[in-house]
This record gives structure tokens, C-alpha cells and sequence, in this order.
């Protein structure tokens, strides 16, 4: 384990430094084309990225953060070209994150690189088209297109790197869960970006500043959608733990069980609209449970027929509950399914295999897990030994194979530890990169 930790650390630094000096001989390769008398231009493109870039939106999950400077980043490709664009995000990206935010050197010194490689390597694909780049023909529209999914790609998958350094994981899997949704953004973006760049061609320069307030509404309507989104976990949070307070030997267990799904669906490279699916599946796997009674959840002894066959009602019952809620209806599958067995031998509908949604599948074993590793009214915490027993002599069975094979791994590497107060395991390190242009 100490040996991956240092083999990531070594990767991850030898990369920021090569990702740096990257970006400083790029920088010097495009002043050697840097044209003379834009000064003005600079001046005020500058002012706009760091009005757009004055608010940033942290995003849900990977430690990063977007910025809504893009479409007049794609503006200035099409007016300037990379070398000016190069100059105006280095100095923009200075003054926003050195003086007005505060970062850190280390933090500046990756993201000032970072955008201006962006913006360079963008406006040089745009350049490439010749003729095509004429703003004056509306087919200028194409090499935009094609500068801003470059733009897009370059960006992301820089910071997708760094971050997979930082922690060990995957980069696809970070980029997947973190900025695989944000295409759609930038494709709406290039438009806009062509409308800065015509209305500044052709109209003045005082017609830019129209523009400002349609971007400050779209980043507000994105934040808006994140708040609810944080609204809605935190609403259903606090539901759960108001079900598990009714019960001290499950206080926190399904707290406990979304961390450790939302662990493994992170290793699985889970889309960022699947990894909340299955965090709010997790939260609310035994919602049911409040249809049955005390005496059957506490008993001691075994349970009678009877019992058992109410206590197999639960996950029908909390999906039942869980469909009425639109923004939850996908997470009604996945609890009703919770309980199925690869082997067929689960409920409440004895589904085998790939029949079973994989966030049940998840869900199925990290429950087992968390079971499994907590006091229960008959019972002791297992050792954690003898829980991976469990799941290695269980797996294909009990335990979906590729859910339990992924979980041997990270204990194997120490890195599927068991959850001992309710907060969420910390990362290997903090990540050092924070921008991303969308």
C-alpha cells in the first residue's frame, strides 16, 4: 500500500511538472507569432474573463470547479487567434486566481499553463482550417465547432490526469463522473461564442457587455440546479437517519452503506447521474423497514415464518414509497432489487444474474458488508477477516462476482476501509487543480 501511495506521488508530481514546463515553452512558441497594436483588445477581454470568472461553481464530486469564461474564450479564438487568447487567459487567470481568489503557487502555477494551453491549442485548430476561419462566411462555424470540442476535451482530460494522479484512480473514471456531462455545456456555448465574436466584428465593442448578463444568469440557473440537487441528499439524509435513530444496532448503517457503494461505483467508473442514483438507493435501501415491526427488527432469536416472510416485504415497501417522489423513481428499482442474489435464491422476485440492476448488485453486498462489520441484537461485529472470507466464499453465489472482486482489491490495498463515524473517507491527498472552463 505505502508503495502505490509513492508510486502515485511520484507519477502525479512528475506530471505536474511536465504538465508546467509544457505549458511555459508552448507559451513562448506562440509569442513568436504575437502580434503588435492589440493591446486594447487584450485590455478589455481580460476585464470580461475575469467578470465571467468572478463566481465559480464547485463541482459535486472530484474537487474541481467551473468557470463560465468559455464562449468568450471561443470569441477571441476567431478575433485574435491562439497567440493574443494565450497572453489574455494568462494574465486573466493571474489576476482572478492569484490576487482576487487567493490560491496557492502550486495551484496557479498548474491552471495558468492549463488555460493557455487550452485556449492556444484551440485557436491553433481553428487557424487550421484556412479560408474556412473567415468570420465574414458562416462557415467559420465549423472550425468553431471543432476548436471548442478540442477546448473542451484538452481541458477535462488535463484535470482528469492530475486528479487520478493525486488519488490512484482511473482518469476515464474521473473524467466520466465528473465532466463527461459538461459536453453538452460547451456545445450550447459555441454559439454564444460566435454571437461575441460577430457582434464585436461588426457592432462595437459596447455590445459585448449585452452578453455579460446572459452568462451570469446561466451560471446561476446551473447553480440553482446543483443547490437542489445538495437540497435533495441532504433532505433524504436526514430522513434515513431519523429511520436508523429508531434502531441503536442500525444507527448510521444506511449512511454507512451509500459510502461504500458510492466507493465502488467510483472504482467502476459510474456515470456522475449513476453514482447519485445510487447514493440516494443507499440512503434509502431500508425505508421499508418502517412497515415493520420493532419486535421483528430487534428480535434476538430466529425468526418464525411469518415474520420472516414480513420482514421480505421491505424492499417492495420502500420502493412503493420511494416511486412517489419523481427526482427518486430511478432509485426504486435498484431498492426493491436490493435483496437479489446472483444465484437466484434472493426476493422478492428470485431475479439471478444480470437481471438485477448493478447498483442493486452493489447495494446487495455493501449491505452484506455493513451487516456483517456492525453489532447486531444476535450477534458481534465480524472481524474484517472474516468478512472478506464471507465474500470470497459467497462470490458468484450471495455476491455479484464483479462487485465483491472489486472490493477484495481495495482492502487488499487498503482501501476499502470500514466507515466508523459518519463522515466520508478522505482521499489520498487533496487534489491541487481546480479549474475547468465550461
Amino acid at each position: 500500500m505505502i508503495q502505490d501511495v509513492n508510486r502515485a506521488r511520484w507519477s502525479f508530481r512528475l506530471y505536474y511538472v511536465l504538465f508546467i514546463a509544457a505549458g511555459v515553452l508552448f507559451f513562448a512558441y506562440l509569442l513568436g507569432g504575437f502580434p503588435s497594436g492589440r493591446w486594447r483588445d487584450i485590455l478589455l477581454f481580460v476585464c470580461l474573463i475575469i467578470i465571467a470568472d468572478s463566481v465559480q461553481i464547485s463541482l459535486p464530486r472530484g474537487g474541481a470547479s467551473i468557470y463560465a469564461s468559455s464562449p468568450i474564450d471561443l470569441a477571441g479564438i476567431v478575433l485574435f487567434g491562439p497567440a493574443v487568447m494565450a497572453v489574455i487567459e494568462g494574465i486573466a487567470t493571474v489576476v482572478t486566481e492569484g490576487i482576487l481568489q487567493r490560491r496557492s503557487i502550486r495551484k496557479l502555477a498548474f491552471n495558468v499553463p492549463l488555460l493557455v494551453m487550452t485556449v492556444g491549442i484551440s485557436g491553433i485548430v481553428y487557424r487550421a482550417f484556412g479560408p474556412l476561419a473567415d468570420i465574414r462566411s458562416p462557415m467559420f462555424l465549423v472550425p468553431l465547432m471543432a476548436a471548442g470540442i478540442v477546448y473542451y476535451l484538452f481541458n477535462t482530460w488535463a484535470v482528469s490526469l492530475v486528479i487520478s494522479l493525486s488519488d490512484g484512480r482511473n482518469p476515464l473514471h474521473v473524467w466520466r463522473q465528473n465532466y463527461m456531462w459538461n459536453f453538452f455545456h460547451i456545445l450550447a456555448f459555441i454559439p454564444v461564442g460566435a454571437i461575441i465574436a460577430l457582434l464585436y466584428q461588426n457592432s462595437g465593442v459596447w455590445t459585448i457587455a449585452l452578453l455579460i448578463i446572459p452568462l451570469f444568469l446561466a451560471r446561476y440557473s446551473f447553480q440553482l440546479y446543483l443547490d437542489m440537487r445538495e437540497a435533495h441528499i441532504n433532505t433524504v439524509a436526514a430522513l434515513t437517519s431519523a429511520i436508523d435513530a429508531s434502531d441503536p444496532f442500525t444507527h448510521g448503517h444506511s449512511f454507512r452503506v451509500s459510502r461504500y457503494a458510492l466507493r465502488v461505483g467510483r472504482e467502476m467508473g459510474l456515470s456522475s447521474r449513476d453514482m447519485e442514483m445510487l447514493e440516494y438507493a443507499g440512503l434509502l435501501h431500508d425505508i421499508g423497514k418502517i412497515a415493520i415491526q420493532n419486535d421483528i427488527l430487534l428480535k434476538v432469536g430466529p425468526l418464525t415464518e411469518e415474520e420472516w416472510r414480513s420482514l421480505k416485504a421491505h424492499p417492495n415497501i420502500g420502493a412503493d414509497i420511494v416511486e412517489q417522489l419523481k427526482f427518486l423513481r430511478e432509485a426504486a428499482e435498484v431498492i426493491r432489487s436490493h435483496h437479489e442474489r446472483p444465484d437466484g435464491t434472493g426476493y422478492p422476485r428470485g431475479m439471478r444474474g444480470e437481471e438485477i440492476p448493478l447498483a442493486a448488485r452493489i447495494l446487495n453486498v455493501v449491505d452484506a458488508f455493513d451487516a456483517m462489520t456492525s453489532d447486531r441484537p444476535y450477534r458481534k461485529a465480524l472481524p474484517v477477516e472474516r468478512v472478506i472470507e464471507e465474500l470470497e466464499t459467497y462470490r458468484g453465489m450471495q455476491f455479484d462476482a464483479e462487485v465483491t472482486d472489486i472490493i477484495l482489491d481495495l482492502h487488499r490495498k487498503g482501501e476499502f476501509r470500514i466507515i466508523v463515524e459518519t463522515d466520508a473517507t478522505t482521499e489520498i491527498y487533496d487534489s491541487l487543480v481546480e479549474h475547468v472552463q465550461v
